[in-house]
């Protein structure tokens, strides 16, 4: 058995192996003032309408990397299901969200939205690819994992 995500957890039975990284952004659309920006800061969300999945605000980055350490609160969050309906909300200006860069860029030419650096930094994530450590030997799993790994550095 594996499973994807962005958490790897020490201690929990669970071997992680990285399968790529990413940059966590902002998503806004054509008309929004924050698009020419080279960065935002937590303080410049206070005003907006924030779309995110419909998962615990802890569980996003958003908010546990960026807007809760600052002590900022959106001034509206509404929960989405799917990524295209977020997407075209963004695009006609009803909010704004925060995704990963390259979804951004893969969607692009389908909505008119742009991505914007959370931070000077930036929030940068990845991708883990986890197998119970039990399984880790298990001939067509050690494949997977290999097969990731060769995806992730080339």
């Amino acid at each position: 058995m594996a499973g994807i995500g962005t958490d790897a957890a020490a201690g929990t039975g669970l071997y992680f192996e990285p399968v790529f990284d990413y940059e966590q952004v902002l998503v806004v659309g054509p008309n929004h003032p924050l698009r020419a920006a080279s960065h935002i800061e937590p303080e410049q969300l206070a005003v907006e309408i924030l779309i995110t999945y419909p998962v615990h605000i802890d569980r996003l980055d958003i908010y546990s990397r960026f807007l809760t350490p600052a002590g900022i609160i959106p001034k509206q969050h509404k929960r989405i299901e799917t990524t295209e309906i977020m997407l075209q909300m963004v695009a006609s200006g009803r909010g704004v969200a925060a995704l990963p860069r390259w979804l951004v860029e893969e969607n692009a030419g389908k909505f008119a939205v742009f991505p914007v650096r959370l931070g000077a930094q930036g929030i940068d994530k990845k991708i883990f690819l986890g197998i119970r450590e039990a399984d880790v030997d298990i001939d067509y799993l050690r494949a997977f994992v290999d097969l990731a790994r060769a995806y992730r550095d080339r």
